[in-house]
């Protein structure tokens, strides 16, 4: 099977089971949100490798909200639901779970079955995450377990939770704390993996901070 076929049947199964199971689907990903938290499920294949691969991510919505109050692109806000995902400028998420099948075939009947189940495991785990995460404090500390599993599953890999430390900071109004990260990551020549011509995210951060304290 060519990937373009295997693409179009990745997202076709994907969007009838996301339908299924009360989530949307969007431009290669399903997504679903709640009071509190947005969900991003991503299920990709490789044709030629076999190879079944999904990245399961979350974040609280109040994060972007945030995160376009600090670089100024409050409009972001008016988008469709899809675009905290998809879109260039969000926030950051975080990385739930993440697998590499290996697969015998691209039959669809086996395809859906398998899809099937990642969307069932997903919805359990948007249960158990959501009676989990019921204040600020509850989320930053479920992202510093997420974070420190993807370490120990990737040592190699390269992971950064800062900009979800300051924004939690600025959520909860601890002002000194969030000078504290600025400065150090300002120091450190860190972007905050955003740019607005020569501004890093920290940058923002420090301006929006004068703004609000």
């Amino acid at each position: 099977m060519k990937q373009s076929e295997l693409n179009k049947l990745l997202n076709q199964i994907e969007k009838d089971l996301a339908k299924k199971h009360k989530w949307k689907f969007s431009r290669g990903f399903a997504f679903k949100a709640t009071d509190q938290l947005f969900f991003s499920l991503i299920i990709m294949g490789q044709a030629k490798a076999l190879n079944l691969h999904h990245l399961f991510q979350y974040k609280l919505l109040s994060f972007d909200d945030l995160f376009w109050e600090i670089v100024q692109l409050e409009e972001n806000a008016k988008q469709p639901l899809s675009f905290r995902a998809a879109g260039a400028w969000t926030a950051p998420m975080t990385t739930i779970s993440t697998t590499n099948q290996t697969v015998d075939g691209w039959d669809a009947d086996s395809l859906s079955l398998q899809i099937d189940e990642i969307l069932i495991l997903s919805d359990s785990t948007v249960e158990k995450l959501s009676a989990e995460i019921q204040t600020i404090d509850d989320n930053i500390r479920a992202i510093e377990r997420f974070d420190a599993e993807q370490r120990m599953k990737y040592p190699d890999g390269a992971f950064d939770i800062w900009c979800e430390r300051l924004l939690t900071a600025f959520l909860k109004e601890d002002f000194s704390l969030a000078r504290q990260i600025i400065e150090d990551r300002r120091k450190q020549r860190d972007s905050g993996r955003f740019m607005v011509g020569s501004k890093s995210f920290y940058d923002l951060a420090e301006e929006y901070l004068h703004r609000v304290s």
